[in-house]
């Protein structure tokens, strides 16, 4: 190990030696416990694999997404499996544990920590003191990629620390997935931060699909850094996991810079999805837009707290947020916390938070064109999440979600069925 990178991994167990895990008496963790989702890996948490499980390719292609055209990278408890990816010219891709070998200048800077960021944490610093692998995308200037990058992690059930970068260069653009998928009944913990950085005019559609084993635990986090006239869409799915939280913070750094961050949670039985965002507006004439919105059956429990900072110098602003929950049981919980944190007068906000549940109207109306109670449910569930899903312009990817998402609720009848 270079000294450049044992440094980096000292300062990141230093950090964690200090804050530990996060505990709900943080004001950002306050309805999230991990304390015993993560009790079965506390002695684990340095000690992962240095070898991913021995997956068989028909494995891989059932856990894919199907009829998906993309250049893949494959992944598999948190070790790239270089054999199974490929890669379109002018795009550079390295597992990062080649480039910490290698070229550790390089590989450290997606470990890189900045403790005063927004949502910092414990698990943060683990991450940067034991993260083994990753990606490391490089896309050069003025390139327009004709194929999504499909980053496809496998969890079998192992501790997973895992850190991606991804350089959009000047005037390029590109689709990037990270999909998070898990083995039947395995029972892992998934620790995984992704660095982003847009330059000049770069423009970046991020889908990041988290469809793990129902006994697994999901840490993830997303950092973008944006410079002028750069775009950055965001598609932040939970439907898997015992208990997983996703934070993205994305600093709106140069004039003209761009984001829209869509997100939905459909949680069953006892699960616990946690998302937290902030958008930093740092300077003048950028824009916002962010909608996410939930499902919640069963005894679970979805958390969403959106925070929107426009700072002094952000004259022009212009952001909207809004957070939509669909409760389908008495016994499901969801807590809701839009902000806005606003330090000039010279710009338009807005936003707004809703729980409810499905209209008994709309029930009455659909029941008498025909359909049954569980389809009209399931119809009336669909064409609330598809508000989000809608501007995935992916079909096979958002066909892949849409079947996954409501296979597991309990209205009885298929949605391809309903719609058929």
């Amino acid at each position: 190990m270079s000294d450049i990178v044992r440094k980096v991994r000292e300062q990141g167990q230093a950090a964690f030696a200090r804050l530990g895990l996060p505990t709900t008496r943080l004001e950002t963790w306050k309805y999230t416990d991990v304390k015993r989702a993560m009790a079965p890996f506390l002695e684990y948490l340095d000690a992962a694999p240095a070898q991913p499980a021995a997956l068989d390719g028909p494995t891989i292609e059932a856990l894919s997404i199907a009829d998906l055209d993309a250049y893949r990278l494959i992944l598999v408890d948190g070790r790239m499996v270089a054999e199974a990816s490929d890669l379109p010219e002018g795009v550079r891709a390295e597992s990062l544990a080649a480039l910490l070998a290698e070229h550790p200048e390089q590989g450290i800077e997606p470990l890189g920590m900045e403790e005063d960021a927004p949502l910092f944490n414990g698990f943060v610093a683990l991450n940067a003191a034991y993260a083994q692998d990753g990606v490391g995308i490089c896309i050069g200037d003025n390139i327009k990629l004709d194929k999504p990058l499909y980053i496809l992690h496998i969890s079998s059930g192992a501790v997973a620390h895992i850190c991606h970068g991804i350089h959009v260069g000047e005037q390029s653009e590109a689709t990037v997935i990270e999909h998070y998928a898990g083995l039947e009944d395995a029972s892992g913990f998934t620790n995984v931060v992704s660095q982003v950085r847009l330059m000049q005019a770069g423009h970046l559609r991020h889908i990041r699909l988290q469809q793990e084993s129902g006994k697994q635990t999901h840490i993830g986090r997303v950092s973008v850094h944006q410079h002028r006239d750069s775009q950055y869409h965001s598609h932040s799915i939970a439907l898997g996991a015992s208990l997983s939280r996703v934070d993205i913070v994305t600093s709106l750094a140069e004039v003209g810079a761009a984001c829209s961050l869509n997100g939905l949670y459909l949680t069953t039985g006892r699960q616990h999805a946690d998302h937290h965002t902030v958008i930093e507006h740092k300077a003048p004439y950028c824009s916002s837009r962010e909608m996410y919105r939930g499902v919640m059956d069963g005894r679970s429990r979805a958390v969403f707290n959106g925070r929107v900072v426009v700072g002094e110098g952000a004259i022009k602003t212009d952001s909207a947020q809004t957070n939509a929950n669909l409760l389908l049981s008495a016994t499901a919980e969801v807590d809701t916390k839009p902000e806005l944190e606003i330090y000039n007068d010279d710009v338009k906000c807005a936003h707004g938070a809703t729980i409810g549940q499905l209209d008994v109207n709309q029930l009455f109306y659909l029941q008498s064109r025909g359909l049954s109670e569980d389809e009209a449910k399931q119809l009336l569930t669909f064409a609330f999440a598809d508000e989000v899903l809608v501007s995935i312009d992916l079909p096979a990817v958002r066909r892949h979600i849409e079947h996954a998402a409501f296979s597991k609720l309990p209205h009885g009848a298929d949605i391809s069925e309903v719609l058929a």
